[in-house]
């Protein structure tokens, strides 16, 4: 058993595909079918049952995952180990983020930090908002982006970052385009376009709307937020979210309402409460929190 054929094994995993984990490790599709037979020969057992919609874990497999992964974890401590002797920055980073406003999004780091550090490889997962935690939780990634959540393991720690009231979202011409602290009764007969349950936005509508007794019928849900606002726009109905995620220079033709005794919704960093796992994944956070600091001295200015 090698190493490579375990990056490969858990390249299909997340890709769920041979295709698309291909692509990703820069192999020939047939080459990397090859890795994974003599893996499974080695084991003795078959890993994937290969079908039309794409690879499933066998019960073999699922058994296989979490050890895998904890002898790649344990390899990439040993490789960064040596490397922070010698004075070198290598290993990867795995993010999973959210869409952020603009003043603290992660691509500035991830450009900067690439051109700093060449030999540390940057991958962002993607990920729901539902899946966050649970990706930092299981240590599939560094630390998330995320709004926060209740905590699902003591080992997790939380960060704000951004503080934001909810706010509603409204086509440029609706007779709630700019108006302040907008009464929730005023929403119960608008058509709302819903964002789907476990979103914090969602949970914190929710809860905003019991707390004035009040019932809406959920005639649509939208389970990404940029076509949420994309709705908005084109006039299909109204929506919510945090005003700092409102973008209206990029969306031009819509407008925000403020709402009254609007609930705060909060952005921040997801981490596990040990060490991160390695050098490179430690020194990427601390140049996002540098980022998000500098952001945060201008808002102050």
């Amino acid at each position: 058993m090698e190493l490579r054929q375990l990056e490969h094994f858990l390249a299909i995993v997340e890709e769920g595909s041979f295709s698309r984990a291909a692509a990703r490790v820069f192999m020939v599709q047939s080459s990397l079918s090859a890795s994974l037979l003599a893996l499974e020969r080695g084991l003795g057992t078959e890993l994937f049952i290969r079908g039309r919609r794409g690879a499933e874990l066998t019960d073999a497999g699922r058994a296989f995952l979490e050890p895998a992964r904890a002898v790649l974890e344990g390899a990439d401590r040993a490789r960064d180990a040596v490397a922070e002797i010698k004075g070198l920055l290598r290993g990867t980073v795995r993010i999973a983020a959210v869409f952020v406003p603009r003043s603290i999004d992660i691509v500035e780091t991830i450009r900067r930090f690439g051109e700093e550090h060449p030999g540390v490889e940057v991958r962002v997962l993607p990920a729901d908002p539902r899946s966050m935690v649970d990706l930092v939780a299981d240590g599939q990634v560094d630390f998330a982006i995320t709004p926060r959540v209740q905590r699902r393991s003591a080992a997790l720690r939380f960060e704000t970052l951004v503080s934001a009231p909810l706010a509603v979202v409204c086509p440029a011409g609706h007779r709630l385009a700019g108006a302040r602290e907008v009464d929730p009764r005023e929403l119960v007969d608008e058509s709302i376009i819903e964002l789907p349950h476990g979103w914090r936005s969602r949970e914190l509508f929710d809860q905003l709307f019991e707390e004035h007794g009040l019932q809406r019928q959920i005639r649509l849900e939208v389970d990404d937020w940029f076509r949420v606002l994309t709705m908005v726009q084109r006039g299909v109905g109204i929506s919510y979210g945090p005003r700092e995620c409102i973008e209206e220079d990029i969306f031009g033709g819509v407008g925000v309402a403020t709402l009254a005794d609007a609930p705060l919704w909060e952005l921040g960093i997801a981490s596990r409460d040990e060490a991160l796992r390695g050098a490179a994944g430690r020194a990427f956070l601390a140049a996002y929190r540098e980022h998000c600091a500098n952001a945060s001295s201008r808002w102050s200015w």
